[in-house]
This record gives C-alpha cells, structure tokens and sequence, in this order.
C-alpha cells in the first residue's frame, strides 16, 4: 500500500507532532454562560420599553376587496420609457411593450384601482359607523339594556380609532388613506405638467403601482429614482411625491397581509417579552448537542435525535416556519396554548426524526473517530454573535422603520432553523467529510480517465462546453435569486480553493511545482484554482450579482498568494522567501483589485450607483451612505442604548429618514455603533476577525492537510480530517475578506455590496451556510498516537 507522507509546502496546516487537547467542558460551560448573562439584561431593557408606539397594537379590522396587482399591466405598457434600474427591480420577468409616450393621465387601470382601494379602506369604517348609530338608535329607544350598550359602543370606537390613525383615515379626503390620495393627486398633476420628462413620469407610473400592489422594493426605489416635481395638496401633509408613494406602498402592503399582520403583531408582542429567554434556552440546548456530539454517538442516531429536539424545541416556543412563501406566517404551534396542535411542518420534521432514529438503531453501530474542540472560544463566539444579532434586529422591528417591524420574527425562524442545521451537522462531520474525500476522488478519476481517452485538445474543448452549459443554466434558473447565487459562489470557492490545497502534497503536484520552466510550471501548477476564479467570475457576471464578487476577488488573492508560495517552495525550498512572497503578492492583488473596481466598477449601473454615492455622498441620487455618515458622527460614544436609538432621525410621523432601511443586512456595524457605541462596534468587528481566526488555529496539529493514511488500533485509516480541514480554512479566508469589506463599506472606503456582518445581520441563506461551516470546524478528529 502506498503511503502518502510528503511533507506540507503551506505551513497553514503544520505542527503535525502536537495533538489537541480533550479541553474541560467546563471552561467552554462557563463560556457561554457568560456570554448569555452579557446580553440577557439588554434584552429585559428592550421588554420593559418594546411597543411603546402601538406598532403592534391589533386594528381589529381587516382590509377587504383591495384591487387586484396593477404593476404587471403598467409595467408592460410604460416600463419600456422608465429608468432601467426601476425596470429590473419591478418588472422582471414582464414582456415589455415597444416605448412609447407616456399617458398625461393615470391610465385607466390605475385610476380604477386607487379608487377600488380607498374604499377598500373606508368600508370598514363606515361599516363600524352603522353599527354603532343602530346602537345608539336603540338606546335612544330604550330597547335592551343601556350599559351593555354603552360598553359594545366603546368597543367598536375602541377598535375603529387605531384602524383610522394607522391608515391615516382622519380629517382626510374621503377617497381614502392620506398617503393614498396624495400619491393619487400628486402622480396625477405630475403626468398632465408638460414641463417634466418622459423618464421622470413614467418613473411615477411604475412607483404608483407598485404602491398599489405593496411591493416591498418601492421606498428603496422611490428614495433613487428621478421624480418629476409635484404640487401636492394640504392632504399631503408636508411630504414629498417620494415619500407619499413609500408610506403609500407601507400601508397597501400592510392593508393586503391585515389579517396575517395581526397574527405576526400578536407574536411580536409575545417575542419582546420573551426572546431573552428564548434565545438562551436555544443556546444551552445547542451547546448540550455540541458536547453530546463528542461522546462517541453513532452519527445517524444523534442527528436524527438532534432533529427531534429541535422540533419540540419549535413547537415549544412558536417559531414562525421559516421557508414559507412570502413571510406568511406559519408557526410551528397553530395557537398560542399549549394545548394547541403542532402545526403540520413540526409533525413532519418530528416523524422524520423518529424515522431516522429507528433506521439507525436498526444497524451496527458504528464507532465514531474521538473528537475535541478546535477552540474553547469556538461556541461562546456563536452565542454572543447570535445573541448581539437578534437584540438589533428586535430593536430596530420596535422603534425602527415600520417595514421592518417583523424582521425580529422572521430571525426567530432563521436561528431556530441554523441551530437545527449547526446540530445535526455536529454528529454528521465525519460522514460529510469522508464523502466529500471520496466523490471528489472519484470525479477526478473519472476527469482523468476521461482526459486520457480524449486527448489535451478535445478535453478542453468539452471541458469548456461542458462548465458553460451549466453556467448558463444556472444563471437562468437562479438569475432573480440573489441570496442563493451568492452563497452558492461562496461554497463554489471554499470547496474548489479547499480541493486544491488538499492535493497540492501530492507527488504529481509536486512534479508539476518543479518541472519545466518557471512561468509554465507556475501555470501548470495554479490552473486549477484559476479555474475556480474563472467560473466564479463568469457565474457572478451572469446573475450580474456583483457583492460576492468583490469579496471573492479579495480571497483569490490570499488563496492565490498561498498557492504561490506552495510553488515557490516546492522549486526553491526557502520558507521565509515563500512567506514574503505571498505577503507581497496578496497586498500588490488588494490595490490592483481596488484600482480596477473604481475603473471598471461604472460599467454595471448598480456599482456605478453606488460608486458615485461613496464619491460625493450629500449630492448623489442614492443618500443611504450620506445617512450613515450623519448617523455615525452623531451617535455618542457609549451608544444611544436600546430603544433610545434615533433610527428615524428627526423625520415627521409620515416617514422614517434617519437610516437606510436595509440597515439590518448591509450596515449593521452602522447598527452595533448606534446602540452600544463606535468602540463597541469596532470591539465586535476585531473579536469577530479574532474568532474565526481561532475556530482553524488548531487544525494544523491534528492534520497535514494532505492525503496520507494513518494507523490506529483498528487498522490504516484515511485521514477525513484533511480535506474537512481545508474547507474550514477556506471559508474563513472567505468570511474574513467579508467582514473587512462589509466594515470598509460601512466607513466609506469601499462602495457598499450588499453582503452581511457574519451571525449577526439579518439573512437566513447567509446565516445557514455559515451555520453549516461552523460546525465543520468547530470540532476537530483527535488522531491516533501514530500515523503511518
């Protein structure tokens, strides 16, 4: 039997003779326990003060009869004269008609549907006028008895004022909510002046109807589109067209999903009072599975028993289902009793896990490889990460804009299904490592044979064909789903940097590094991982999804660095020379990679967009990094507390201008600043830097990070631990050049992407895959005392 033992060129996986040490639970026990009591008084602080502007308060009423959707309609006969950045954003997907010249009148469709609504909104209120004028008729009359009929009549006003001053029903036209008829009014005075563009009305068409449908991209939007100037009525009561059109899409929104609304409200006011304890009763229950996982269970057992708890524990505390269509609210307990049923995604995940436990104690057991901690830091990282994430997003649904009053429930979902995902992952690393190890061993066999058969020329020519046909048809079923292109980008260059790294100890690699010369063997060793680059590239440019790019971009040039120093040290053998090669290499990667974005970045509208916000902020269409700057300058240095953060700025009660919406996923340093400080904020990005940087600290001394067999009491052993090594270093050199580019994003050094702070913005694809590669490297195989 051959032996692989050809000693590591990259010293990231070195000190082979060290062996991680069983570390007591007890130091990572206290860990968390510390890092809960941290943050549990923060969360009380947020209970006592939560819904202090009846945000979440029950109208009582329900909006019926609403118009059918409009924006399909407008958008096929007058997107086509509309800015593009609009036309991507609301009417994907529609055949648009050839461009022609823009209506001086709300279409009729639109006419019809404004109309149609605003006495959607006032029938309820009319309704509770007649019944309480009948009530009145029989007190009057004498019929039945005078003080029931008093308190029915309180209560039907009781429940009538709330619906009235949500929907700004008062002292208004009687056509319908004030933000409804300004818009209406506005558009409509905008479209008959001649004095404004084609583009800027039908700008106006589109925003107006996507308010009508309650689409969530409209305040976005309406905030960066040029407008035409409108005189707006007293109804208006002093906003903008923009701002009409944004509250307008607000309550449309909130009027189609009232009944819905008033479930979530309800469940928002129980979270507040109990997402402190919730949260720590979910991590205690994580770091039990965590410990558990360590103790020789049988991979399939304790998987399918993690599935289970994770499923009572949802049934227990009503998680809202997290993949349901279009936030719909579906938790995991119909009713708030717990008498009450579980719903019917909790009794499948709970039948499956029973399932899966039969099946695995119907066959041998089999002994898992001893298994310790890669650091003690690793899991009390992810408390307090989790832990600071979830109070933002709460503060922000509580006293932030209003179209983010859920995002605190909608999380409960995304941790509750990251915990179940970062448990069952636990038990199952060993499996997924040793079937990683073996299906890309085989596909690289197959590769190779089929290269051998082929030839060089007729190889590469199906290669291509081959990668660009999956490209394609990647691009067109995923190209409207950018979380998903995303993090499939990211787990594209984890595993294929990972698989590199992993065979670069091979003896043909090896070869490869010293044969010929030096430009030719560089290339004919580094083709592989710029393969990799070059798909990443062509997948991003097709979905035109731009953030993860630029991250990826910054990583290739760590990973190219460190492959580079693989080869010079495989020709020349120098260690020192290869490290500063690499060092030189990686900062000459970063400059050229910043350079090309400020001279390329113009060729895609949205990166040019955001480019010339970063350039001159206070004068550019898109103001969100001018708010940020206002808001970081003006937050003091111990934070403006919880429920004390001005995330509305000084604006008027129709709107919310402190911060940009999205604040919760692309500035959420911005967020931690605003709360609890700029060193708070700072503290967090450089102790987030640090952790991951201890989750693969010790990986090194259980592996060298090549294929090699090792002997054991039991027999030779492949080393799984390898390539599951490589992956872990990989995404952290992926999440590292995140979180720097997400804090320079933040500062204005670097135009905004759109990726998140990791384990703390909001955003359940990045969460997950995080979740997923934390619990691959939060745990490390122990080898055996001598290796072969």
């Amino acid at each position: 039997m051959n032996v692989l033992r050809a000693p590591s060129p990259v010293r990231g996986v070195a000190d082979v003779g060290g062996r991680v040490r069983r570390m007591p639970w007890l130091l990572e026990t206290l860990g968390v326990l510390a890092a809960i009591a941290a943050l549990l008084p923060a969360f009380a602080r947020l209970a006592d003060i939560a819904d202090r502007d009846t945000r979440f308060a029950d109208p009582g009423f329900w909006v019926e009869g609403l118009p059918q959707p409009t924006l399909p309609a407008v958008c096929k006969d007058h997107a086509a004269a509309a800015d593009p950045l609009l036309v991507e954003r609301l009417c994907a997907g529609t055949a648009l008609r050839p461009e022609r010249a823009v209506p001086r009148r709300l279409p009729p469709v639109l006419d019809e549907a404004l109309a149609r609504a605003g006495q959607a909104f006032l029938q309820p209120v009319q309704q509770a006028g007649q019944r309480v004028q009948a009530l009145q008729l029989r007190q009057r009359e004498g019929l039945g008895e005078l003080r029931e009929l008093s308190d029915t009549i309180g209560a039907i006003e009781a429940r009538t004022r709330p619906f009235v001053e949500r929907y700004e029903l008062a002292g208004v036209d009687v056509r319908g909510p004030a933000p409804l008829v300004c818009a209406d009014y506005a558009v409509g005075s905008a479209l008959a002046d001649a004095g404004h563009d084609d583009i800027a009305r039908a700008n106006a068409l589109l925003l107006v109807a996507a308010a009508l449908d309650g689409h969530a991209a409209t305040e976005s939007l309406a905030d960066v589109a040029a407008l035409p100037a409108a005189k707006l009525p007293a109804v208006c009561n002093g906003r903008s067209l923009a701002q009409a059109v944004s509250a307008a899409a607000g309550l449309m929104h909130d009027a189609r999903q009232s009944l819905a609304s008033s479930r979530k409200n309800e469940a928002m006011r129980t979270l507040l009072g109990t997402a402190g304890p919730q949260w720590a009763a979910a991590m205690l229950l994580g770091f039990a599975l965590l410990v558990w996982s360590r103790r020789g269970v049988p991979p399939s057992r304790g998987a399918a028993c993690a599935l289970g708890l994770w499923a009572v524990a949802g049934w227990a505390a009503r998680v809202p289902w997290p993949l349901a269509a279009h936030r719909a609210f579906e938790p995991m307990r119909v009713d708030t009793p717990f008498d009450s049923p579980p719903s019917g995604w909790a009794l499948v995940l709970l039948g499956v896990a029973i399932l899966w436990l039969m099946a695995s104690l119907a066959r041998p057991r089999a002994t898992p490889t001893p298994q310790a901690p890669s650091s003690r830091l690793g899991y009390p990282g992810l408390v307090l990460a989790t832990g600071l994430g979830w109070l933002l997003l709460l503060d922000l649904s509580a006293h932030g804009h209003a179209g983010n009053r859920y995002l605190g429930l909608y999380h409960q979902g995304h941790l509750w299904l990251g915990m179940a995902v970062f448990s069952m992952l636990l038990f199952l690393r060993q499996p997924i490592a040793r079937g990683l190890a073996w299906s890309l061993s085989v596909a690289g066999e197959a590769g190779r044979a089929a290269w051998r058969r082929l030839g060089p020329g007729m190889g590469v020519a199906v290669a291509a064909a081959l990668t660009a046909a999956l490209l394609v048809l990647f691009a067109l079923a995923l190209s409207n789903m950018r979380q998903l292109t995303s993090e499939l980008g990211r787990v594209w260059v984890i595993v294929g940097a990972a698989w590199f790294f992993f065979l670069r100890g091979d003896p043909l690699a090896q070869r490869l590094a010293r044969s010929g010369g030096a430009g030719r063997s560089a290339l004919r060793y580094l083709w592989p991982l710029l393969f990799v680059a070059g798909v990443l590239v062509a997948f991003m440019l097709l979905t035109r999804d731009m953030g993860p790019l630029l991250i990826a971009c910054y990583a290739s040039g760590a990973l190219l660095g460190a492959s580079v120093a693989a080869w010079w040290h495989e020709r020349s053998g120098g260690t020192a020379s290869a490290f500063l090669f690499a060092v030189a290499l990686f900062a000459a990667w970063i400059g050229l990679t910043t350079a090309a974005l400020f001279k390329a970045g113009s060729l895609d509208a949205v990166t040019a967009a955001r480019l010339e916000s970063l350039a001159v902020p206070f004068a550019s269409t898109n103001d969100q990094l001018a708010l940020v700057s206002w808001f970081q300058h003006a937050t003091p240095a111990e934070g403006f507390g919880i429920g004390a953060v001005p995330w509305c700025g000084h604006a008027s009660a129709g709107g919310c201008g402190g911060v940009p919406a999205q604040i919760h996923s692309d500035y959420t340093l911005t967020a931690i600043a605003g709360v609890f400080g700029p060193v708070a904020a700072w503290t967090a990005a450089i102790a987030c830097a640090f952790w991951l940087h201890r989750l693969v600290r010790h990986h090194g001394r259980v592996t060298r990070g090549e294929p090699r067999w090792l002997r054991s009491a039991g027999g030779v052993l492949a080393d799984d631990q390898a390539f599951l090594s490589w992956i872990c270093v990989a995404w952290v050199v992926l999440t590292l050049c995140q979180l720097a580019v997400t804090v320079a994003g933040n500062l204005a050094v670097l135009p905004l992407t759109g990726v998140t702070f990791p384990f703390v913005s909001f955003g359940m694809t990045s969460l997950l895959v995080n979740m997923a590669f934390l619990a691959l490297s939060l745990q490390v195989d122990v080898p055996p005392r001598e290796d072969a």
